[in-house]
């Protein structure tokens, strides 16, 4: 099963599908990267990808940076 998520256009929430109001629910299934209920008026979008920036503690420097380093 592929579970679609969904977050608020203002960001305060973000729910999978099956989770939304069951008016936003029923747009949903209708669009793939954004929509406005045309029930409640609830605007939802899919969330962005973000690709994770690397971690200083397991990410092994090259010599340029070590030289930059303080």
């Amino acid at each position: 099963m592929n579970r679609r998520f969904w977050t608020a256009a203002l960001g305060e929430e973000a729910l999978y599908e099956e989770d939304l109001p069951d008016c936003c629910e029923r747009s949903a299934k209708s669009f793939d990267s954004s929509f406005e209920c045309p029930v409640c008026g609830a605007a939802w979008q899919a969330p962005l990808y973000v690709e994770p920036e690397e971690c200083a503690f397991t990410e092994r420097a090259n010599d340029a940076q070590r030289k930059g380093a303080a």
